[in-house]
């Protein structure tokens, strides 16, 4: 079973049906809802579970280029949280003007609706691992 972008919100399954049916699934890079993210600056995103409660996977942005790479803006009707699994992550909300840096093995915390990009100033991939409860 592999994923596809229309199935956002609904993935392996509906959260209903899911929970009415007990399933379990065994969630992996290969069967998730894989995906670029992005038209100005693309990033590369793997969705393991996205239904009603939760969306969950990573994000990996690639090094090089004249400028850094960046996620676009976003934000999301849930609150999310980032694990750099491979840092350090550049976080900039320009709501507030605040920018974190996150290494490897630390956390970001986002409230929902707040805006932010992800930078990669460095001269490798960066990859975290994410969680967002969502109001689908």
């Amino acid at each position: 079973m592999e994923g596809m972008r229309n199935q956002l919100g609904s993935f392996p399954e509906s959260g209903e049906a899911s929970r009415a049916k007990q399933l379990f699934y065994r969630l992996t890079e290969e069967n998730s809802i894989r995906m670029i993210s992005g038209e100005q600056t693309p990033a590369l995103i793997s969705a393991w579970a996205s239904n009603d409660v939760i969306q969950f996977g990573t994000i990996k942005l690639l090094a090089g280029g004249a400028a850094p790479q960046q996620t676009e803006y976003d934000s999301h009707p849930g609150d999310a949280v980032f694990y750099a699994l491979e840092g350090p992550l550049t976080f900039f909300c320009p709501d507030s003007g605040e920018t974190f840096h996150v290494e490897t093995g630390e956390y970001m915390y986002l409230p929902e609706n707040t805006r932010y990009k992800i930078i990669n100033f460095y001269g490798h991939t960066v990859k975290a691992i994410f969680a967002i409860a969502p109001d689908f």
